[in-house]
């Protein structure tokens, strides 16, 4: 991406269409509800432990940066995911920001339409001395779950620096058991630098194609010769399949094997058709496997940012 257009996600351009779609066909669902007494008990017991994993106690905020290395890739879409796994299995809350200027695709994702801004939080310098002040600038999305952009379309866009990241981002996170950091891949302005040095883990988001995992690949290299070759073990990667049999003769199991030797872990997420027609997310409308990817995408995640 050489433009500064690009920095909006795919999904801000996405026509809106069959908003009550299910991502799995109504046979399946059918199948699987009668099939559901049937199942062992250890299938149940892991659905237990994983809720308890991702229910762990945490000391001081998490931030979580959630990115793509180029476009075609929609970061929005697994920002939302995992903001809804971990505001269903939490019982603190849980932030997610749009540091994307111009962006408004992780609000449509979650389906707000937000009132303020980082930006004018900073601008206005509100006190952040409790949460109840904080509160009214942010929009609420359910139960435990806000959301707030960064800044607002217009001149406001570029006002914000690393000054403004810890001045004001820092100490809005103390709030929030998990922060969820939506980020451009081509905005490198001082605050996305510091929101991005700032991580305690990565999500790295790529279609689910050759060409996304070799670019996940050269991305590794990359931070190799950089002197981070430890990043990687900080770092989920996420292969998103767009559209059915989007690259059929893409190996995932032998790239996801290559990506992994890095420290990486490697999580497909399916076509789904409610995510792929619907403009805003639906946790119940999700289909089943990409209900199991989320949350094993928050799982990991949350195991890299509380090492």
């Amino acid at each position: 991406m050489n433009t500064r257009t690009d920095a909006r996600s795919d999904s801000d351009r996405r026509p809106v269409t069959r908003p009550g779609r299910h991502g799995d066909p109504l046979l399946r669902r059918i199948g699987r509800g009668l099939a559901l007494p049937f199942l062992p008990s250890d299938h149940t017991r892991g659905f237990l432990e994983t809720g308890e994993a991702l229910q762990r106690a945490i000391t001081t905020g998490r931030r979580i940066v959630v990115t793509r290395p180029r476009a075609g890739a929609d970061e929005a879409t697994v920002t939302a995911l995992l903001a809804s796994v971990f505001a269903h299995y939490r019982h603190d809350r849980v932030l997610t920001l749009d540091i994307t200027p111009g962006s408004n695709s992780l609000a449509r994702r979650l389906g707000v339409t937000p009132s303020s801004s980082l930006g004018e939080v900073a601008r206005k310098r509100v006190s952040a001395s409790s949460f109840e002040e904080l509160a009214p600038h942010l929009a609420h999305v359910r139960d435990r779950l806000w959301m707030l952009p960064a800044v607002h379309s217009g001149p406001e866009a570029t006002s914000l620096d690393a000054g403004a990241f810890q001045e004001t981002l820092l100490p809005i996170t103390r709030y929030f058991g998990v922060t969820l950091i939506d980020r451009g891949a081509d905005v490198f302005d001082g605050f996305n630098r510091a929101a991005q040095a700032s991580a305690h883990a990565h999500v790295l988001v790529a279609p689910a194609t050759a060409q996304g995992a070799a670019d996940i690949g050269r991305g590794f290299d990359w931070m190799t010769t950089q002197g981070d070759a430890s990043l990687p073990k900080r770092i989920v990667v996420v292969l998103v399949e767009q559209s059915p049999d989007e690259d059929p003769r893409f190996d995932h199991e032998g790239a996801a094997e290559v990506l992994r030797k890095s420290g990486a872990e490697v999580v497909r997420v399916g076509y789904d058709r409610h995510l792929a027609h619907t403009d805003g997310l639906e946790p119940r409308r999700l289909s089943a496997s990409t209900h199991a990817a989320a949350t094993r995408i928050a799982l990991e995640a949350l195991k890299r940012a509380a090492r």
